[in-house]
């Protein structure tokens, strides 16, 4: 079941973010960069605990919920690119998943919802960034309608991530 976050969710996001970037990520970033992540819990939980208590009509945290374990989440808003009317393009900030219900059907089902989101929203197009690298995440995007812009950034969190920027009509 996909449905709408509640402040309740916000350690449960900030397992599933920290998990899935050491699973996800393992190849792609250092190892130390990766195993400070689990340090990071306590401060995610209050950025989680942030995002969801603030009001903000066109922004949405949707969960993939197994029962009653959250395994995945995806968070939605306005494009933050200068280049992007925000008016008129949405964004994917994130979409995680727990790396133990990997390959099981939950981010199509994610993805489904957060295209419908966003349509909900008013917004006629979307966008992503996903890093260069991430070849297992660039196909899932591409088998879910993205495409590649030619748009390429490097993202910074302490290391230099070259990304690239993807988009899909919705």
């Amino acid at each position: 079941m996909i449905r709408p976050a509640t402040l309740h969710d916000a350690p449960r996001l900030a397992e599933i973010h920290i998990a899935s970037w050491q699973a996800a990520y393992v190849d792609l970033l250092p190892a130390d960069f990766l195993a400070g992540l689990t340090d990071e819990l306590g401060k995610r939980t209050e950025q989680w605990e942030d995002w969801l208590s603030t009001e903000s009509p066109r922004r949405a945290v949707l969960v993939a919920a197994d029962g009653d374990e959250v395994v995945g989440f995806a968070h939605t808003g306005p494009s933050s690119d200068r280049d992007l009317d925000p008016d008129r393009v949405g964004e994917l900030y994130a979409m995680y998943l727990d790396p133990n219900h990997f390959r099981r059907g939950w981010g199509s089902q994610l993805m489904a919802a957060v295209f419908e989101t966003l349509r909900d929203g008013g917004f006629s197009e979307s966008a992503l960034w996903v890093m260069t690298d991430n070849l297992v995440a660039r196909a899932f995007y591409k088998g879910a309608g993205w495409e590649a812009d030619g748009t390429t950034a490097d993202q910074c969190l302490g290391i230099t991530i070259p990304a690239v920027r993807y988009r899909a009509i919705l």
